[in-house]
């Protein structure tokens, strides 16, 4: 079996589980749902649920995507608007691995239904963001780096909210999502230099 191939099994893997974890709570209650349950819904054993995440709450958030820091060296040298750079790193964890628009929208109805899994939801986003800064603080240099977290921290919710609106509306093409990134970045950016006054 081949790495790519191995690797795309244990991702389809990940998904069935998080499915089930999302399907069970949305028909019995997040508190309800036990990993047991979320294993035998995935037809798996819990041995193997526990192989993929670490309890149900991580399982219903998922497997976040990952930003190589290796794979994104050419943002700390790119000559490209700053906005573009961040478009097209944030859009390329979401065609590595394009969700499922009813997963999507899932996870946010139970995130914003509780307290806890929107904690680890947000855990998974920082991490992003960190990553992202750190690459951002070498393209600004050292008396960049508290804008880099600022623009870190920015992109990535330019990114979720993005995904928000796509689960949300199923007129958006998974193609238009970074349209919308770039939109959510264009308009901090015109806020910001209009003074924080808002557009006529």
């Amino acid at each position: 079996m081949t790495t790519d191939l191995r690797d795309r099994r244990r991702r389809q893997t990940a998904r069935d589980i998080q499915l089930a974890a999302l399907r069970l709570s949305i028909r019995h209650g997040y508190a309800s749902v036990t990993t047991e349950a979320i294993a035998t819904e995935a037809g798996i054993s819990p041995r193997t649920f526990f192989n993929y995440y670490n309890n149900k709450q991580a399982a219903i958030v998922g497997e976040p995507p990952v930003l190589k820091a290796a794979d994104n060296e050419w943002i700390v040298t790119s000559d490209n608007p700053l906005i573009e750079d961040l478009v097209t790193i944030m859009t390329d964890l979401l065609f590595n691995d394009v969700p499922e628009r009813d997963l999507i929208r899932m996870i946010y109805r139970l995130s914003e239904a509780s307290p806890e899994l929107a904690i680890v939801f947000r855990d998974s986003m920082d991490q992003i963001a960190q990553e992202l800064a750190a690459l951002l603080e070498r393209r600004l240099g050292p008396d960049g780096r508290i804008t880099a977290q600022l623009l870190g921290d920015l992109a990535v919710r330019a990114f979720c909210e993005a995904m928000m609106q796509w689960g949300d509306d199923e007129a958006i093409t998974t193609e238009q999502i970074p349209q919308l990134v770039r939109n959510h970045l264009r308009q901090v950016r015109d806020m910001l230099a209009q003074g924080g006054d808002r557009a006529p």
